[in-house]
């Protein structure tokens, strides 16, 4: 009986160990349209910026702030819009 009782006592802790698994949180996946940095850095290339210095997102705030240079080779400092990707000018 007692062994019984041991082996009754293992399969229900298996059984909630198994379980636990399936209870938890599913991973959402966001499908955003977002831009990424990677996207973002070859949009800017394709204008002429380059020698990129700070890049930040800032979600709060829906920008991405980027230090670099222009196509002259000025020092400017953009923010650009994470979800229409328009290009703001701050310097």
């Amino acid at each position: 009986m007692k062994v019984l009782s041991v082996f009754a006592s293992w399969v229900c802790l298996g059984s909630l160990l198994a379980a636990v698994p399936a209870m938890a949180d599913p991973v959402e996946e966001t499908t955003s349209s977002a831009l990424t940095v990677p996207k973002a850095m070859r949009m800017l290339q394709n204008q002429g910026y380059h020698d990129f210095r700070k890049i930040k997102v800032e979600r709060e705030e829906n920008e991405i702030e980027v230090e670099a240079r222009d196509k002259e080779g000025r020092k400017v400092e953009l923010e650009i819009d994470l979800y229409t990707g328009k290009i703001t000018d701050i310097d």
